[in-house]
């Protein structure tokens, strides 16, 4: 085509990857450019008036007695500067902020700690399951309580928790250190317990350490909690949006809950009326089929009648049921005979009745001339007259 063909500036621009090169020229420029000015901006803060400007960073100060009356300070920080150990032979109130000062630091720019020997503090050491972690409080007093003979008021303790090799189980490492130990060891610093952030014990064994003022540890200032508050203002903004999808998720979950809570429960009320409706059924049919198979009075008065010889009869005939089945009927009679014996073998020998027996001793009756007797035996239901309820 001949406007392919044609050659024009906007096309010299366009062939040969012009564009391309052109990109890569100034992205390397700017790279550059990004590369000197981070060096230049971060070695602003090299100097002391950049870390003015950044703010002092946290550090924590070690003050130890070495004997004699000398104090030893030792400054820890984040790995930036140096650790710096000094020692003073002689220390009045005005020591500490005189180092402090030294440094460009206050108070309130650091973390005072105060060590003292170990045996100062009581240590023990608790085993327990894993599942009392969150009533360790509650445990560990009424433990202190029972164990030991420290009053509350005359002490001040702590606690670390280390998980143990053990499945299920926690090591408790609790130091204990009187209160009239920690008034002396401030005083002899010129110190007050608003001041210092902790104080620990220096031992080569165990290291106890015990929290004197949490308001004291890592106070930080006011500038920094300016933009930590702004930052957290800009994290709750944006989690406005996250948070009321999850509201109405939750909202959602939670009716669904309580219908399925209310389906169930009317659910399990149903089984219980269905479960109660079978078992008094099953009673019923229980009674029923016993009623169908066992015998009436007149059918056993009729096979007693076919039993019992011409020449005896009866005075008494009682039918108690005696069990839960169809044979747990028991027969007890009572009459003349002329020979009672023979009445026990009959009734065993009937088919009817099985285990029959006399339960009073035999005697001859002056007038009727016959043997008395008081025979007991139990109804037997045989397969073909028990009849299948309707």
């Amino acid at each position: 085509m001949p406007f392919l063909a044609t050659t024009s500036p906007f096309k010299s621009l366009l062939g040969e990857g012009r564009i391309s090169q052109a990109w890569l020229t100034a992205s390397r420029s700017f790279d550059t450019f990004w590369t000197w000015w981070k060096r230049e901006f971060f070695s602003l803060f090299e100097s002391p008036f950049g870390r003015r400007l950044l703010g002092p960073q946290r550090r924590t100060l070690y003050l130890k007695q070495a004997g004699a009356g000398a104090i030893e300070f030792h400054m820890t920080g984040d790995g930036s500067e140096p650790e710096t150990t000094e020692r003073f032979s002689s220390y009045a109130a005005e020591t500490l902020d005189r180092f402090l000062l030294g440094r460009g630091l206050a108070r309130q720019d650091v973390d005072l700690v105060v060590v003292v020997p170990t045996d100062r503090f009581f240590g023990r050491t608790l085993r327990l399951p894993e599942q009392t972690l969150s009533d360790l409080d509650q445990i560990i007093a009424k433990d202190l309580a029972r164990k030991t003979t420290f009053k509350p008021e005359d002490i001040r303790d702590s606690y670390e928790v280390e998980r143990s090799p053990d499945s299920g189980k926690i090591t408790i490492h609790h130091w204990i250190i009187r209160r009239s130990f920690i008034a002396q060891s401030l005083a002899e610093l010129h110190l007050g317990q608003e001041d210092v952030a902790r104080i620990e014990g220096s031992g080569p064994a165990s290291h106890p350490r015990l929290v004197l003022n949490a308001a004291a540890a890592g106070r930080s200032p006011w500038y920094w909690t300016v933009v930590r508050a702004l930052a957290l203002g800009a994290l709750v903004l944006a989690s406005i949006a996250f948070g009321l999808v999850v509201w109405r998720q939750q909202a959602t979950l939670t009716e669904l809950a309580d219908r399925i809570d209310s389906s169930r429960a009317r659910a399990q009320s149903i089984r219980t009326r269905i479960d109660d409706l079978d078992k008094r059924q099953s009673a019923v049919m229980r009674v029923r089929g016993d009623k169908v198979s066992r015998p009436t009075l007149s059918e056993i008065w009729e096979k007693v009648t076919a039993t019992l010889p011409t020449q005896s009869w009866l005075t008494e005939l009682q039918l108690a049921q005696a069990g839960t089945g169809a044979d747990g009927q028991t027969l007890r009679l009572a009459g003349f005979s002329p020979s009672a014996a023979e009445l026990v073998t009959l009734f065993d020998n009937a088919g009817s009745f099985a285990e029959a027996a006399l339960t009073a001793p035999v005697s001859v009756d002056p007038t009727e001339k016959r043997e008395r007797f008081a025979l007991q035996m139990k109804v037997r239901t045989s397969p073909s007259d028990k009849r299948v309820p309707r």
